[in-house]
Formats: C-alpha cells, structure tokens, sequence
C-alpha cells in the first residue's frame, strides 16, 4: 500500500475513533460505502460492527493490489466488495444505510471528501431509515501564532504541518480560536468557497509570524476528533513576522476552495 494509507493505517488514535464511531453507527444487516478504502481497515469494521455487505471503493492501484488478499486473509471477502473507481464520480447498485469514509485534509482545502461525499449522497435513502453518514460534520478553526521556522540555522517562510508526534514543530498560541468554516456532510455541498474577513484579538504580548489552521471532525454518535499522528493535523501559515500587544486586534483575510488545492488559498493580515 502507499504510504500515506500505511501511516493511517498504523495511527491508533485516528483508527480507533473510527472503530468507536462506526460500532456506533453500523446495525446488523446494513449496507454499507467506504469511501476511499485505503487498507481496508475501516470497511472491515463496518463488516465486523454487522454489515451484511460493504462496497469497498478504491482508485489507487497501489492499495487495490493488496485488498483482495487482505480481505481473504481476515475472512472477509464474502461481505466487502471491492470497486476499482473514483469515488466522486461511481455508481453503486443500490441504496446504502451508512457511509463512511476517511478523505480528510485540514480545513479540507486538499483531498475530496466533500466532493466523494457528494456522490455518495445520490445513494442515500430518506424518511424513517435515512441514511448515516459516519462523518457527519468538519469545523475550521484559524489562531494566530509563533511558529518555529528556522531549521540547521536558516530561516523557512513555508506552509508547514503541526504533527502531533514531534513535540519541536510546536506553535505558541496568541489568540483564540476563530471559526471560519463549518461543513455538513449530511447534505450536498454546492457553495465551496471560503471567505472570511476577521478581527483577532491578540492574548499575550510577543512576536507571531503565523496563522494556524485546525480542524474538528463530529461523528453521527456525536463524538469528535481533532488532530493526530496522520489525521487533520493543524497547517501553519507562514506570515511576516511582527511584534504584537495583549488588545491588539489585526484583521485577517482568508479564502480558499475546499478541495480545490493549496493553490486556491489566499490569506493576508493587516
């Protein structure tokens, strides 16, 4: 598999929320979507939480090439069935009573879970047994920051990633968290422009020289996850730095496409 799904694969605080979700979430009996199966992991345990069958969608013929035998191997084979598509564009041959799947990137500018989400939607049921979508919400947070920029004794103005596992990419936070974007994944998604013009007020004194982006993600048993190893870890933006006093309140610009890329984003703080 790719590495990207192994490292998602082998995050135990990311997998394990999901277990706990889809435990919740999975009846006896139902049918199922993974949306981006990856290794297999989260559509075998829609099939262990009762499941009759699960549609296991998958483009990356990296991943497709052990699925099958991963499958057999956990004798699983008789109840996930493996489609070999784009998730945001296949049909599926019927109606489902759940969808899940982990096509998350912080603030949700990369990856396609809106859009997969979007498709999949077309095969939902309505009225007394709609249909549960695992991944029922994602919130944005934005916070101003000191963020550590020099590495081997140089200085790097970069978008950069907070991982959670290394305790030296660390961010110092100057202010509270601002709410800047807030998606329902129970419903289609049309509008996917962010456009947020803020106040920030500054918490302490001292010197920023970047933007942090965090996200929440709420699950249908209302339970919710931030950042972890491989999952929605916060991404700093890189802005010019500048010493700031407790009161102080800058306007921040920030706007992007969600799923249109890193490309899309445009931001500035005055």
């Amino acid at each position: 598999m790719t590495e990207g799904t192994f490292n998602c694969l082998i995050d135990e605080e990311r997998t394990m929320a999901f277990a706990k979700a889809i435990a919740a979430t999975v009846r006896p009996g139902d049918v199922v979507v993974d949306m981006g199966t990856g290794s297999g992991v989260l559509a075998m345990l829609a099939a262990r939480a009762g499941a009759k069958k699960v549609y296991a969608i998958e483009i990356d013929r990296s991943n497709i090439a052990t699925l099958d035998a991963v499958f057999r191997a956990n004798g699983l084979e008789d109840r996930i069935v493996l489609i070999h598509g784009d998730v945001c564009k296949v049909d599926l041959p019927e109606k489902v009573d759940v969808i899940i799947g982990e096509m998350i990137a912080t603030a949700l500018i990369e990856e396609l879970q809106v859009l997969a989400t979007n498709n999949m939607l077309r095969f939902a049921k309505r009225g007394r047994h709609a249909t549960r979508v695992l991944l029922s919400g994602y919130r944005t947070y934005l916070d101003l920051v000191n963020n550590p920029e020099t590495y081997y004794g140089h200085s790097f103005k970069i978008v950069r990633y907070e991982y959670s596992d290394m305790r030296q990419l660390k961010s110092k936070s100057f202010s509270e968290k601002q709410l800047i974007s807030d998606v329902d994944f129970t419903r289609i998604n049309t509008d996917l422009e962010v456009q947020q013009n803020l106040g920030i007020t500054v918490i302490r004194r001292g010197e920023i020289n970047g933007l942090r982006l965090n996200g929440e993600t709420r699950f249908f048993d209302g339970s919710t996850l931030g950042a972890s190893y491989a999952y929605s870890y916060p991404v700093i933006l890189p802005i010019d730095t500048r010493e700031v006093s407790k009161g102080q309140v800058l306007k921040v610009k920030i706007g992007y496409t969600i799923c249109g890329g890193m490309k899309t984003l445009r931001y500035s703080v005055e």
